[in-house]
Parts: structure tokens; C-alpha cells; sequence
């Protein structure tokens, strides 16, 4: 063990101190803007915002439902997704497309989280009834090709 000990100099323990102190910068990061970022306050509500194929299909309340609502998009060539919003919850329960990542997803209710389908281009986005997410909006700058 004495020989491997030798090897070790004092840069390289410099180094190793360093990196490891490096290496919790993103944890450092992540938790000054999830501090920093604004609260959902009494008076802003949550809507979910259901886009198929880059166009809004439809808008949800989360905020203060209750009960249990489903309903099916059903596109032209027979790709389906069933939708339930439950309370104040949203998920997609049923689709036809082979991975099933987006009925695996599970519920979200918070603002900013979505589901996205990528077979059937279903995004599922939670948005505060203000237009504030935790990203920029750019709805106003849609751009068509």
C-alpha cells in the first residue's frame, strides 16, 4: 500500500477536492431558482392546456375541480388518448400508441409539469390561469412552416 501512496501528490488530492466540490455546483444552482421562483398565490388559479399537433385542443380548470371528468381525442387516422381530470388532477389513462410512456407518466398537478405523447403529438401542460409557467411563454411568437 506504501508504494501507491508515494504516487499521490498534492495536486492530485487538490484536484480530487475540487471536482467533488464541482460536481454539487448543479444542486447549488437548481435550488436558488426553485427558491427563487414565483409561488402559485391564492388568486391564481391552474389550468391545464391540452395542444395536439401545436394546436391548442383544449383548456382545463384544475383549480377548484372536483369530481371526475373523461374525455377522448380521438385524431384522422385513429390514434386515440383518453384523458381523466380528477379533483384537481390531470393524466392520461388510455392511448393506443405502442410505448405508453404518457399513460405511465401518472397524474400532474403542479405548474409547469406536462405529458407529452410523442406518437400522437399530445402535450399536456399545466399553466397558471395568469399565462405564467416555469418557462417563458412565447405563444405570441408562433411560427409556421
Amino acid at each position: 500500500m506504501k508504494p501507491y501512496l508515494k504516487m499521490i501528490r498534492r495536486f492530485d488530492i487538490i484536484l480530487v477536492v475540487l471536482l467533488t466540490l464541482l460536481s454539487f455546483l448543479p444542486l447549488a444552482i437548481f435550488s436558488y431558482v426553485k427558491a427563487n421562483e414565483p409561488k402559485t398565490t391564492e388568486n391564481q388559479g391552474l389550468t391545464a392546456v391540452i395542444t395536439v399537433d401545436g394546436k391548442e385542443y383544449k383548456k382545463v380548470a384544475l383549480t377548484g375541480h372536483t369530481g371526475t371528468e373523461s374525455f377522448t381525442i380521438t385524431q384522422d387516422d385513429g390514434d386515440s388518448n383518453t384523458i381523466e381530470v380528477k379533483d384537481e388532477q390531470i393524466r392520461i389513462s388510455k392511448a393506443t400508441c405502442g410505448d405508453q410512456v404518457c399513460v405511465r407518466t401518472g397524474a400532474i398537478t403542479k405548474r409547469g409539469e406536462t405529458i407529452v405523447c410523442l406518437p400522437h403529438k399530445l402535450v399536456i401542460e399545466v399553466k397558471a390561469t395568469d399565462g405564467g409557467s416555469n418557462n417563458n411563454d412565447d405563444d405570441d411568437m408562433i411560427i409556421s412552416s
